[in-house]
């Protein structure tokens, strides 16, 4: 079975995709790492800087997306382990800077391409809960289950501005907004795999909703399709 949840920044959608993965016993993907992990990766390995994103070299691209080399996995908790050459980079990756970086190099056909196939192998193996931008859409198309998590700019950008303070990362409401348009702006315009709404997904605003709203709101609707028979 797949269940995918796709959404904008600061939507709630890796918090809900974790804890649904968790309580249903399911393989859990967070797509959003492995953009990180290569954006990472070049950065330190390649030294590339934000324009070289833009267009990154081929050879580089099959030299660090190598199955052999980055590895995808998850703790007993389900938080997300990124491994390269043996390393935990994971601490690394959740940087305002690796977050925009991610964005761009995500509109790259090779980068989705090469992860794309990393992502579909495991739900080759396992039963799956993936969340990103273009999951139902693009990676999942026959998913079983698809959802749409949203909530105003405003709500999205004090959740985000929260969690870049827990990094010890301060901005100011307003900056947080423009950085939020601005990623919601090249998600949604990207040539490959925009962000959009997939055919049949339940879209979900959790705008005036607690997390844990959501998050009950969420396992309603997936007992609903009677998929799902067990907690």
């Amino acid at each position: 079975m797949i269940i995918t949840i796709d959404g904008p920044a600061a939507s709630g959608k890796s918090t809900v995709a974790k804890f649904l993965a968790k309580r249903l016993g399911f393989y859990y993907i967070n797509s959003g790492f492995l953009y990180r992990a290569v954006t990472y990766l070049l950065i330190n390995h390649c030294l590339y800087k934000e324009n070289n994103l833009r267009n990154p070299d081929p050879l580089d691209l099959k030299t660090y997306i190598d199955p052999n080399r980055l590895v995808y996995d998850f703790d007993q908790d389900y938080k997300v382990l990124i491994i390269f050459d043996g390393q935990n980079i994971t601490p690394y990756l959740k940087t305002s800077f690796i977050d925009k970086g991610a964005s761009i190099i995500s509109t790259n056909e090779m980068v989705r391409e090469l992860l794309l196939d990393i992502q579909r192998v495991a739900a080759q193996k396992f039963n799956i809960v993936a969340e990103g931008r273009d999951l139902g859409s693009v990676v999942f198309p026959e998913a079983d289950i698809k959802l749409y998590l949203t909530a105003s700019l405003k709500v999205r950008a004090k959740r985000w501005q929260k969690d870049q303070l827990e990094q010890g990362n301060a901005f100011s409401l307003e900056e947080a907004m423009d950085i939020l348009k601005d990623r919601d702006s090249r998600d949604k315009a990207r040539e490959i795999a925009p962000l959009i709404i997939p055919d049949d997904a339940i879209v979900i605003d959790n705008s005036d909703m607690t997390i844990e709203q959501t998050l009950q709101r969420v396992l309603e609707l997936v007992k609903r399709t009677k998929l799902i028979t067990h907690e």
